[in-house]
């Protein structure tokens, strides 16, 4: 089971894979470490994450969601083919 916990500048991102679903929440934080708001989800493939959770929580931030992806991928998630 892969498992996720990261920072990226205001962005934090928590994950679990729980068989076939990602279950998680990426929050938006203000510049002291609030939590601003928080989105929790639940997607079957890792690319339905970054598509449709991580890109648009991020504003379309290109640079920020690949980084995330990549730390997803590094943590054991993976896409299937």
């Amino acid at each position: 089971m892969s498992t996720i916990n990261t920072s990226m500048g205001r962005y934090c991102l928590k994950a679990k894979n729980k068989g076939d679903r990602i279950k998680g929440s990426i929050a938006i934080n203000d510049e002291g470490g609030t939590q601003l708001t928080m989105q929790d989800f639940e997607e079957h493939y890792l690319d339905d994450v970054i598509n449709n959770v991580i890109f648009p929580v991020t504003g379309g931030n290109r640079h920020i969601t690949l980084e995330l992806r990549e730390q997803m991928v590094k943590a054991g998630f993976e896409q299937p083919h």
